[in-house]
């Protein structure tokens, strides 16, 4: 499965642009708008079912510790209910009522996020990559156009090679097969079904189950498409502006100092940090 809160979440969501600009009608009663006496302690929301939920747990960590603080995490709500503005709902009463910071969301460029959140800055720039097992190949133009290559449904990746491919010439363009489960894309790759797949880093890593390479698979160069990125960060009550720029200072410093590049690395993200 491809992350939830990670990309699904926010780039669905982004259909519903009007609804969550108005951030709903939630009943009063169901958010307690008294602020938790939280003492050393700084309570992170995070979907234990997301692919970068070991990560993004990891850099809560480091920001609790970055503000000197003891680290406590709940569940954020997974999957969308009926409706997209439903889900949305749910997460204001989670945020209002047992957490500070939401972790694993996929920040996007005036995106209207409703009126009670603000996004941190990014703290990582994940990228989509491109696996192959032929050893002969080393970026997507050299993969033959008799090929098919697998792309992850919906996702920016997808999109990105969508866009370059419909400029080919008809009779140059590669066929491309969408799948909704990377597990399953993987298996088509390794039986030769696939010539290469399009996906998201991390959800690599979790259906080989570790390193790619251990499972014959390589991760070349996306060349001559530009590779994607998802830019990961957090969500924060917009009633606690002091506590969104803590928070944004702490992964600054996170940036700085190395700890980020070293949790990306440490999880084989082949990602960076966030831009300032």
């Amino acid at each position: 499965m491809f992350p939830r809160l990670l990309i699904s979440a926010v780039l669905f969501l982004a259909t519903c642009a009007g609804a969550l600009a108005q951030g709903g009608g939630l009943p009063q009663e169901l958010q307690n708008n008294t602020r938790r006496m939280q003492g050393d302690q700084i309570t992170f929301c995070l979907d234990e079912q997301s692919v970068g939920a070991p990560f993004d747990h990891a850099v809560g960590l480091a920001i609790a510790s970055a503000l000197l603080l003891n680290a406590k995490f709940t569940r954020a709500p997974s999957g969308f209910g009926l409706d997209a503005q439903g889900y949305f709902d749910e997460l204001q009463i989670v945020m209002a009522n047992e957490c500070d910071v939401l972790l694993g969301v996929s920040l996007q460029p005036n995106f209207p996020y409703p009126e009670w959140a603000s996004p941190t800055r990014a703290y990582a720039q994940v990228p989509f990559v491109l696996a192959v097992t032929d050893p002969s190949y080393n970026k997507l133009s050299d993969i033959p156009k008799d090929k098919t290559l697998g792309t992850a449904l919906g996702s920016i990746g997808e999109y990105a090679f969508i866009t370059y491919n419909q400029q080919l010439p008809e009779a140059e363009r590669w066929r491309r097969l969408p799948y909704a489960d990377a597990k399953l894309m993987v298996q088509r790759l390794k039986d030769g079904t696939l010539g290469g797949i399009i996906l998201w880093g991390p959800s690599l890593g979790r259906a080989v189950g570790g390193d790619p390479a251990k499972a014959g698979i390589r991760v070349i160069d996306t060349a001559p498409v530009a590779q994607s990125f998802v830019l990961v960060g957090a969500l924060v009550s917009s009633r606690d502006a002091f506590l969104r720029s803590q928070v944004d200072s702490a992964i600054s410093s996170l940036a700085a100092d190395g700890t980020i590049q070293q949790l990306l690395d440490q999880f084989g993200y082949q990602g960076k940090p966030g831009p300032q």
